[in-house]
């Protein structure tokens, strides 16, 4: 494959990316004149997809300084309001009496009489297997009896 037939079946993004490792870093990418020529933000709106920027609802609108961070920006500061104060003791934790009781709130609301469901489950198929290792005849559940060579509980494992 010549150089010509490679560049070729480049994209765009990866001639550019070429362009800018073959320069050294210092190439800079076209930008196309539609990017340029209108900004992002048209009608006072942030993007073209979104609502434009109303004070009433956004709150004024900030300019962001750029300014560089400081050592009190990564500060941190322990809150002040905290449960276990400084001049108290800890104390261990021990049981104490139940000192709740029931006042028997909400007595006008009472538990409906209902007919108990019944049961219209079949009782489950078991099947009589001898155990591979010892020989002892025990029923199982016939969904978990599967292959040849059955354990019973006492050998398995």
């Amino acid at each position: 494959m010549s150089m010509d037939e490679f560049i070729q079946t480049l994209t765009e993004e990866q001639k550019q990316a070429l362009l800018k490792a073959l320069s050294g870093g210092s190439f800079e990418p076209e930008v196309p004149a539609e990017f340029t020529t209108h900004p992002p933000f048209i009608d006072g709106s942030r993007w073209q997809h979104e609502e434009p920027i109303s004070e009433a609802v956004d709150g004024p609108q900030q300019q962001e300084s750029k300014s560089k961070p400081t050592a009190e920006d990564f500060t941190m500061r322990k809150d002040t309001g905290s449960t276990l104060d400084k001049t108290r003791r800890r104390e261990a934790v021990k049981a104490r009496a139940n000192t709740w009781t029931d006042t028997g709130e909400h007595k006008d609301i009472s538990t409906p009489e209902a007919t108990r469901t019944p049961r219209n489950r079949p009782t489950p198929k078991k099947k009589d297997v001898p155990c591979h290792i010892c020989g002892k005849k025990s029923k199982v559940n016939a969904s978990l009896v599967y292959g040849e060579f059955y354990r019973c509980d006492r050998c398995t494992g």
